[in-house]
Protein backbone atom coordinates (compact mmCIF):
# COMPACT_ATOMS: atom_id res chain seq x y z
CA UNK A 1 0.00 0.00 0.00
CA UNK A 2 1.57 3.66 -0.90
CA UNK A 3 1.22 5.80 1.85
CA UNK A 4 1.69 9.58 1.25
CA UNK A 5 1.11 12.74 3.15
CA UNK A 6 0.94 15.59 2.22
CA UNK A 7 -0.05 19.87 3.92
CA UNK A 8 -3.39 20.87 2.86
CA UNK A 9 -3.91 18.37 0.24
CA UNK A 10 -7.31 17.43 -0.96
CA UNK A 11 -8.88 16.12 2.22
CA UNK A 12 -11.66 13.21 2.92
CA UNK A 13 -10.26 12.19 5.71
CA UNK A 14 -7.75 13.41 8.32
CA UNK A 15 -4.76 15.27 6.68
CA UNK A 16 -1.59 13.17 7.90
CA UNK A 17 -3.65 10.20 6.25
CA UNK A 18 -4.62 18.39 2.30
CA UNK A 19 14.94 17.88 -18.48
CA UNK A 20 17.68 16.98 -15.60
CA UNK A 21 20.24 20.09 -15.08
CA UNK A 22 23.32 17.66 -15.67
CA UNK A 23 26.07 20.19 -14.74
CA UNK A 24 24.37 21.03 -11.27
CA UNK A 25 23.50 17.37 -10.73
CA UNK A 26 26.93 15.76 -11.84
CA UNK A 27 28.87 17.65 -8.63
CA UNK A 28 25.59 17.62 -6.00
CA UNK A 29 25.35 13.89 -5.89
CA UNK A 30 28.71 13.82 -4.31
CA UNK A 31 27.75 16.31 -1.97
CA UNK A 32 26.61 15.04 1.23
CA UNK A 33 23.47 15.33 3.04
CA UNK A 34 23.74 15.80 6.46
CA UNK A 35 20.95 15.39 9.51
CA UNK A 36 22.41 17.17 11.78
CA UNK A 37 20.71 16.33 15.69
CA UNK A 38 20.33 18.74 18.03
CA UNK A 39 19.09 19.03 21.67
CA UNK A 40 15.35 17.62 21.88
CA UNK A 41 12.71 20.24 22.55
CA UNK A 42 10.27 18.87 25.79
CA UNK A 43 7.62 20.87 26.97
CA UNK A 44 4.26 20.11 28.23
CA UNK A 45 1.91 18.30 26.10
CA UNK A 46 4.05 17.54 23.48
CA UNK A 47 8.36 17.33 22.63
CA UNK A 48 10.28 16.70 19.26
CA UNK A 49 14.30 16.13 18.18
CA UNK A 50 15.17 18.45 15.87
CA UNK A 51 17.05 17.08 12.71
CA UNK A 52 18.68 19.45 10.28
CA UNK A 53 18.88 18.22 6.76
CA UNK A 54 21.51 19.64 4.80
CA UNK A 55 20.22 20.27 0.88
CA UNK A 56 21.64 21.58 -2.16
CA UNK A 57 19.81 25.04 -2.12
CA UNK A 58 16.87 26.47 -0.05
CA UNK A 59 13.66 24.84 -0.05
CA UNK A 60 10.88 26.96 -1.12
CA UNK A 61 8.23 23.91 -1.19
CA UNK A 62 8.25 20.45 -0.15
CA UNK A 63 5.94 17.20 -0.17
CA UNK A 64 6.17 14.10 1.53
CA UNK A 65 5.54 10.81 0.22
CA UNK A 66 6.15 7.41 -0.41
CA UNK A 67 8.03 8.39 -3.63
CA UNK A 68 10.41 4.98 -4.01
CA UNK A 69 7.73 2.19 -2.89
CA UNK A 70 9.28 0.88 0.43
CA UNK A 71 6.76 1.54 2.71
CA UNK A 72 8.21 4.73 4.53
CA UNK A 73 7.96 8.66 3.68
CA UNK A 74 10.15 10.29 1.78
CA UNK A 75 10.89 14.27 0.95
CA UNK A 76 10.78 16.17 -2.05
CA UNK A 77 11.69 20.12 -2.71
CA UNK A 78 11.62 22.52 -5.19
CA UNK A 79 14.20 25.56 -4.95
CA UNK A 80 13.25 28.32 -6.49
CA UNK A 81 17.20 29.66 -6.54
CA UNK A 82 18.15 26.85 -8.47
CA UNK A 83 15.31 26.10 -10.49
CA UNK A 84 15.32 22.29 -9.57
CA UNK A 85 13.57 19.88 -7.73
CA UNK A 86 15.59 17.73 -5.42
CA UNK A 87 14.19 14.16 -3.85
CA UNK A 88 15.43 12.63 -0.18
CA UNK A 89 14.99 9.39 0.38
CA UNK A 90 14.23 8.21 3.81
CA UNK A 91 16.20 4.68 5.41
CA UNK A 92 12.62 4.25 7.55
CA UNK A 93 13.97 5.94 10.32
CA UNK A 94 14.50 9.60 9.38
CA UNK A 95 17.64 9.21 8.08
CA UNK A 96 17.50 11.16 4.50
CA UNK A 97 19.98 10.87 1.26
CA UNK A 98 19.68 12.83 -1.62
CA UNK A 99 18.35 10.39 -4.35
CA UNK A 100 18.13 12.74 -7.49
CA UNK A 101 18.02 16.50 -8.76
CA UNK A 102 16.25 17.82 -11.83
CA UNK A 103 15.81 20.65 -13.49
CA UNK A 104 12.94 22.27 -14.12
CA UNK A 105 13.10 25.68 -16.08
CA UNK A 106 12.20 28.74 -14.34
CA UNK A 107 11.41 29.12 -10.49
CA UNK A 108 9.42 26.12 -9.42
CA UNK A 109 7.43 27.54 -6.69
CA UNK A 110 4.99 24.53 -5.57
CA UNK A 111 4.72 20.91 -5.54
CA UNK A 112 2.34 18.12 -4.50
CA UNK A 113 2.82 13.88 -5.09
CA UNK A 114 0.01 11.63 -6.69
CA UNK A 115 -0.64 9.18 -9.09
CA UNK A 116 -0.86 10.72 -12.34
CA UNK A 117 -0.40 8.17 -14.72
CA UNK A 118 -2.43 5.64 -12.77
CA UNK A 119 0.56 3.12 -12.54
CA UNK A 120 0.61 2.77 -8.92
CA UNK A 121 3.13 4.79 -7.77
CA UNK A 122 3.55 8.20 -6.99
CA UNK A 123 4.04 11.32 -9.80
CA UNK A 124 5.15 14.66 -8.87
CA UNK A 125 3.19 17.83 -9.83
CA UNK A 126 5.10 21.00 -9.91
CA UNK A 127 3.87 24.88 -10.05
CA UNK A 128 6.58 26.41 -12.25
CA UNK A 129 6.08 30.29 -11.63
CA UNK A 130 8.56 31.64 -13.92
CA UNK A 131 6.90 30.10 -16.91
CA UNK A 132 3.31 30.02 -16.20
CA UNK A 133 3.42 26.22 -16.27
CA UNK A 134 2.56 23.52 -14.36
CA UNK A 135 5.13 20.39 -14.96
CA UNK A 136 4.50 16.49 -14.81
CA UNK A 137 7.39 14.46 -13.70
CA UNK A 138 7.07 10.61 -13.85
CA UNK A 139 8.20 7.97 -11.45
CA UNK A 140 10.02 4.69 -12.93
CA UNK A 141 8.45 2.83 -9.75
CA UNK A 142 11.47 3.39 -7.38
CA UNK A 143 11.98 7.25 -6.75
CA UNK A 144 13.72 8.22 -10.27
CA UNK A 145 11.79 11.14 -11.93
CA UNK A 146 11.52 11.97 -15.55
CA UNK A 147 10.25 15.45 -16.64
CA UNK A 148 6.51 14.80 -18.11
CA UNK A 149 3.87 16.82 -19.39
CA UNK A 150 3.64 20.34 -19.12
CA UNK A 151 0.92 22.60 -19.69
CA UNK A 152 0.26 26.38 -19.96
CA UNK A 153 -1.50 28.24 -16.71
CA UNK A 154 -2.06 31.51 -15.44
CA UNK A 155 0.22 33.99 -14.44
CA UNK A 156 2.64 33.14 -11.78
CA UNK A 157 1.49 29.87 -10.41
CA UNK A 158 2.83 29.57 -6.74
CA UNK A 159 0.75 26.38 -5.63
CA UNK A 160 -0.55 23.04 -7.14
CA UNK A 161 -2.70 20.37 -5.47
CA UNK A 162 -3.25 17.09 -6.73
CA UNK A 163 -7.03 15.97 -6.70
CA UNK A 164 -9.74 14.15 -8.73
CA UNK A 165 -12.24 16.94 -8.72
CA UNK A 166 -14.53 15.41 -11.64
CA UNK A 167 -14.67 11.98 -9.87
CA UNK A 168 -13.94 9.91 -12.68
CA UNK A 169 -11.16 8.17 -11.00
CA UNK A 170 -8.02 9.94 -11.95
CA UNK A 171 -6.34 12.64 -10.45
CA UNK A 172 -6.44 16.38 -12.38
CA UNK A 173 -5.04 19.28 -10.39
CA UNK A 174 -5.76 22.87 -9.15
CA UNK A 175 -3.12 25.04 -10.15
CA UNK A 176 -3.21 28.82 -7.99
CA UNK A 177 -1.89 31.93 -10.32
CA UNK A 178 -0.35 34.37 -8.22
CA UNK A 179 -0.32 37.01 -10.66
CA UNK A 180 -3.37 35.64 -12.48
CA UNK A 181 -5.64 36.23 -9.38
CA UNK A 182 -7.30 32.93 -11.06
CA UNK A 183 -7.02 29.04 -10.12
CA UNK A 184 -6.56 26.90 -13.17
CA UNK A 185 -8.90 23.50 -13.46
CA UNK A 186 -6.54 20.96 -15.30
CA UNK A 187 -8.26 18.24 -15.87
CA UNK A 188 -6.54 14.12 -16.77
CA UNK A 189 -7.17 13.04 -19.74
CA UNK A 190 -6.33 9.34 -18.50
CA UNK A 191 -3.58 9.06 -21.33
CA UNK A 192 -0.66 6.96 -20.50
CA UNK A 193 1.67 9.07 -18.91
CA UNK A 194 -0.75 11.55 -17.99
CA UNK A 195 -2.24 13.95 -20.35
CA UNK A 196 -4.25 16.81 -18.89
CA UNK A 197 -6.22 20.29 -20.47
CA UNK A 198 -7.06 23.38 -18.71
CA UNK A 199 -10.58 23.25 -18.92
CA UNK A 200 -11.14 26.64 -16.64
CA UNK A 201 -9.69 29.39 -15.20
CA UNK A 202 -11.89 30.88 -12.02
CA UNK A 203 -10.57 34.44 -10.68
CA UNK A 204 -10.34 34.03 -7.07
CA UNK A 205 -8.35 37.18 -6.20
CA UNK A 206 -4.81 38.92 -6.05
CA UNK A 207 -2.36 37.26 -4.71
CA UNK A 208 -4.10 33.68 -5.45
CA UNK A 209 -2.93 31.33 -2.94
CA UNK A 210 -2.83 27.73 -2.09
CA UNK A 211 -6.36 25.94 -1.80
CA UNK A 212 -7.92 23.70 0.39
CA UNK A 213 -9.19 20.80 -1.49
CA UNK A 214 -12.15 19.28 0.23
CA UNK A 215 -15.84 18.38 0.37
CA UNK A 216 -16.91 21.61 1.99
CA UNK A 217 -20.08 21.17 1.78
CA UNK A 218 -20.98 17.37 2.11
CA UNK A 219 -22.18 16.10 -0.92
CA UNK A 220 -19.49 13.96 -1.88
CA UNK A 221 -17.30 16.04 -4.73
CA UNK A 222 -14.23 18.16 -3.72
CA UNK A 223 -14.43 22.14 -3.64
CA UNK A 224 -11.99 24.40 -3.01
CA UNK A 225 -10.77 27.06 -0.16
CA UNK A 226 -8.93 29.92 -1.58
CA UNK A 227 -6.59 32.16 0.15
CA UNK A 228 -5.52 35.32 -1.37
CA UNK A 229 -1.76 37.15 -0.41
CA UNK A 230 -3.40 40.41 -1.45
CA UNK A 231 -6.94 40.64 -1.68
CA UNK A 232 -7.47 39.45 2.24
CA UNK A 233 -9.76 37.32 1.21
CA UNK A 234 -10.64 33.58 1.53
CA UNK A 235 -12.77 32.08 -1.43
CA UNK A 236 -15.20 29.44 -1.68
CA UNK A 237 -15.75 27.50 -4.95
CA UNK A 238 -18.55 24.90 -4.62
CA UNK A 239 -17.96 21.43 -7.41
CA UNK A 240 -20.86 20.46 -9.64
CA UNK A 241 -19.80 17.12 -9.40
CA UNK A 242 -17.81 17.03 -12.43
CA UNK A 243 -15.33 19.56 -11.93
CA UNK A 244 -16.81 23.12 -12.57
CA UNK A 245 -16.73 25.26 -9.91
CA UNK A 246 -18.55 28.73 -8.99
CA UNK A 247 -17.79 31.24 -6.32
CA UNK A 248 -20.01 30.44 -3.28
CA UNK A 249 -19.14 33.78 -1.13
CA UNK A 250 -16.19 35.45 0.12
CA UNK A 251 -14.98 36.21 3.89
CA UNK A 252 -12.89 39.23 4.17
CA UNK A 253 -9.38 37.81 6.94
CA UNK A 254 -6.54 39.36 7.29
CA UNK A 255 -3.94 39.99 4.24
CA UNK A 256 -0.96 37.83 3.47
CA UNK A 257 -2.56 35.09 3.50
CA UNK A 258 -0.56 31.79 2.36
CA UNK A 259 -0.64 28.10 3.47
CA UNK A 260 -3.96 27.13 5.44
CA UNK A 261 -4.46 23.91 7.13
CA UNK A 262 -8.06 21.65 7.14
CA UNK A 263 -9.59 18.98 9.28
CA UNK A 264 -12.37 18.34 11.13
CA UNK A 265 -11.15 20.16 14.08
CA UNK A 266 -14.65 20.18 16.16
CA UNK A 267 -15.21 16.28 15.44
CA UNK A 268 -18.68 17.30 13.79
CA UNK A 269 -17.80 15.61 10.78
CA UNK A 270 -17.56 18.59 8.37
CA UNK A 271 -13.88 19.67 7.47
CA UNK A 272 -12.98 22.79 8.75
CA UNK A 273 -10.45 25.60 7.87
CA UNK A 274 -7.34 27.16 9.38
CA UNK A 275 -6.29 29.93 7.72
CA UNK A 276 -2.87 31.52 7.90
CA UNK A 277 -2.09 36.15 7.92
CA UNK A 278 1.67 36.99 8.03
CA UNK A 279 0.33 40.50 7.55
CA UNK A 280 -2.14 41.10 10.28
CA UNK A 281 -0.08 38.52 12.63
CA UNK A 282 -3.16 36.01 13.19
CA UNK A 283 -4.14 32.39 12.65
CA UNK A 284 -7.94 32.29 11.86
CA UNK A 285 -10.39 29.34 12.92
CA UNK A 286 -13.15 28.56 10.39
CA UNK A 287 -15.84 26.95 11.52
CA UNK A 288 -17.75 24.83 8.90
CA UNK A 289 -21.57 24.57 8.99
CA UNK A 290 -22.86 22.52 5.87
CA UNK A 291 -20.69 24.14 3.69
CA UNK A 292 -20.59 27.78 5.57
CA UNK A 293 -17.43 29.09 6.43
CA UNK A 294 -16.95 31.38 9.93
CA UNK A 295 -14.81 32.56 11.70
CA UNK A 296 -15.04 31.43 15.32
CA UNK A 297 -11.48 32.23 16.91
CA UNK A 298 -8.79 34.25 16.14
CA UNK A 299 -5.03 33.26 17.51
CA UNK A 300 -2.87 36.04 17.62
CA UNK A 301 0.55 34.98 16.49
CA UNK A 302 3.35 37.94 15.87
CA UNK A 303 5.92 37.45 13.59
CA UNK A 304 4.28 36.16 10.22
CA UNK A 305 2.10 32.78 11.10
CA UNK A 306 3.02 31.02 7.36
CA UNK A 307 1.86 28.22 6.96
CA UNK A 308 -0.11 25.39 8.87
CA UNK A 309 -0.60 21.23 8.89
CA UNK A 310 -2.84 19.38 10.85
CA UNK A 311 -2.31 16.14 13.05
CA UNK A 312 -3.18 15.05 16.19
CA UNK A 313 0.79 15.73 17.58
CA UNK A 314 -0.58 14.64 21.29
CA UNK A 315 -1.87 11.61 20.84
CA UNK A 316 -5.45 12.73 22.56
CA UNK A 317 -7.66 12.25 19.44
CA UNK A 318 -8.69 15.40 18.51
CA UNK A 319 -6.87 17.56 15.81
CA UNK A 320 -3.87 20.26 16.64
CA UNK A 321 -2.07 22.55 14.46
CA UNK A 322 1.43 23.62 13.47
CA UNK A 323 1.85 26.62 12.62
CA UNK A 324 5.50 27.48 10.66
CA UNK A 325 6.21 31.11 11.72
CA UNK A 326 8.43 32.86 8.93
CA UNK A 327 9.39 35.47 10.72
CA UNK A 328 10.59 34.02 14.17
CA UNK A 329 12.10 30.67 12.73
CA UNK A 330 10.01 28.55 14.76
CA UNK A 331 7.35 26.01 14.65
CA UNK A 332 4.43 26.81 17.02
CA UNK A 333 1.88 23.99 18.28
CA UNK A 334 -2.26 24.98 18.41
CA UNK A 335 -3.36 22.18 21.14
CA UNK A 336 -7.02 21.40 20.54
CA UNK A 337 -9.51 21.62 23.66
CA UNK A 338 -11.14 18.39 22.36
CA UNK A 339 -13.76 20.77 20.84
CA UNK A 340 -12.11 22.93 18.52
CA UNK A 341 -10.53 25.70 20.03
CA UNK A 342 -6.92 26.09 19.28
CA UNK A 343 -4.55 27.35 21.94
CA UNK A 344 -0.76 28.28 21.36
CA UNK A 345 0.60 25.54 23.51
CA UNK A 346 4.85 25.17 22.58
CA UNK A 347 7.27 26.27 20.26
CA UNK A 348 9.72 24.54 18.63
CA UNK A 349 12.78 26.18 16.71
CA UNK A 350 13.47 25.12 13.22
CA UNK A 351 15.73 26.14 10.09
CA UNK A 352 15.55 30.10 9.01
CA UNK A 353 12.05 31.33 7.20
CA UNK A 354 10.49 28.02 7.38
CA UNK A 355 8.34 28.72 4.27
CA UNK A 356 5.90 25.37 4.44
CA UNK A 357 5.52 22.88 7.10
CA UNK A 358 4.37 19.54 6.84
CA UNK A 359 2.75 16.28 8.78
CA UNK A 360 4.14 12.97 8.43
CA UNK A 361 4.84 10.05 10.24
CA UNK A 362 9.52 10.02 9.07
CA UNK A 363 10.58 7.80 11.72
CA UNK A 364 7.68 4.85 11.69
CA UNK A 365 6.75 4.99 15.12
CA UNK A 366 3.37 5.71 14.87
CA UNK A 367 2.97 9.18 15.28
CA UNK A 368 2.68 12.38 13.48
CA UNK A 369 6.14 14.54 12.70
CA UNK A 370 6.90 17.23 11.30
CA UNK A 371 9.18 19.16 8.30
CA UNK A 372 9.68 22.51 7.31
CA UNK A 373 11.45 23.88 4.16
CA UNK A 374 13.28 26.79 5.22
CA UNK A 375 13.52 29.46 2.73
CA UNK A 376 16.64 31.26 3.80
CA UNK A 377 19.15 28.75 4.12
CA UNK A 378 20.02 25.23 2.54
CA UNK A 379 17.91 23.00 4.94
CA UNK A 380 14.67 21.06 5.50
CA UNK A 381 14.51 20.65 9.34
CA UNK A 382 12.78 17.57 10.48
CA UNK A 383 10.79 17.95 14.40
CA UNK A 384 10.40 13.69 15.31
CA UNK A 385 7.56 13.68 17.27
CA UNK A 386 8.80 12.14 21.07
CA UNK A 387 5.51 11.06 21.94
CA UNK A 388 5.49 7.48 21.68
CA UNK A 389 9.12 6.88 22.30
CA UNK A 390 8.75 9.03 25.77
CA UNK A 391 5.90 6.32 26.65
CA UNK A 392 7.96 3.17 26.00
Amino acid sequence: MKHFATANNAISQPPWRPSRCGRCAGWLLLAPLVAVPTASAQQPGVGFERRDIVTPAPPYNLVAADLDGDGDIDIATVEQTSSSVTVLHNDGEAGFTLSSRLGVASRPEAIDATDIDADGDLDLAIAVAGDDAAVFLINDGAGRFTVGPAIEVGGSPHAIVAADIDGDGDFDAIVSNFAGGTVSILRNNGAGSGGFVETSQVPTGPGTERPIVADLDGDGDLDLAVPTFMAATLTTLRNDGHGTFTPDGALQLGKGQHIPAAGDFDADGDIDVLVTSSGSGEVFVLDNDGGALSVIETVVLAESPWAGAAGDFDGDGDLDCAIAQYGANKITMLDNDGEGRLEPAASFEVGKQPHQVVAADFDGDGDIDLATANDAEASVTLLLNLRIRASR
